[in-house]
């Protein structure tokens, strides 16, 4: 049997999968050597009769938790501080970076069921893009991520209108 973790990580992936694919978004995940990043997202355009990924893509890193809080308006997640460093450090011309946060009920028998109808995969996942500095700290860094964001096939295509933007306007 794999590990807690391991089944942590798997699930956060299908959930990223489903909504990429909802999206209409290509995904490459997991790359061979991992040194902070999971994956990108890539848009797909038609050129001709193929298609092809098109425009700028966006980084991610994805983690999955039950060691998170709601607390009014945020979600609140105490985020490894070398995992803060990699989506807070940007270099000019570098693309877009999101942590995507899968909170998973505390009780593993909640996380996942399915039937002959229907998949329910328990909780949701979150999106977050920090505007501050990498941080100092050694061990974590605490984040509030807005509820608000959500990750959805639709917010998933904001994401993704938002990284061109900045990427036309050299930020």
């Amino acid at each position: 049997m794999i590990s807690r973790e391991h089944t942590q990580e798997a699930l956060s992936l299908a959930y990223v999968h489903a909504l990429a694919g909802r999206a209409g978004l290509n995904i490459a995940a997991k790359p061979i050597f991992d040194y902070g990043i999971d994956g990108y997202f890539y848009r797909v355009k038609m050129r001709g009769r193929e298609r092809v990924e098109t425009g700028t893509p966006v980084r991610f890193q994805m983690k999955a938790s039950v060691d998170w809080e709601h607390e009014e308006e945020h979600v609140v997640y105490d985020l490894e501080a070398r995992a803060h460093r990699t989506i807070a450090e940007r270099d000019p011309g570098d693309v877009m970076t999101i942590l995507i946060l899968l909170c998973l009920p505390r009780d593993e028998v909640q996380w996942l069921t399915g039937s002959e109808t229907e998949m329910y995969l328990r909780q949701c996942c979150y999106w977050y893009r920090t505007e501050d500095p990498p941080t100092d700290n050694v061990s974590t860094k605490r984040i509030r991520i807005p509820r608000s964001n959500v990750l959805t096939p639709d917010s998933l295509q904001g994401i993704m209108t938002l990284a061109r933007e900045e990427a036309l306007a050299g930020r």
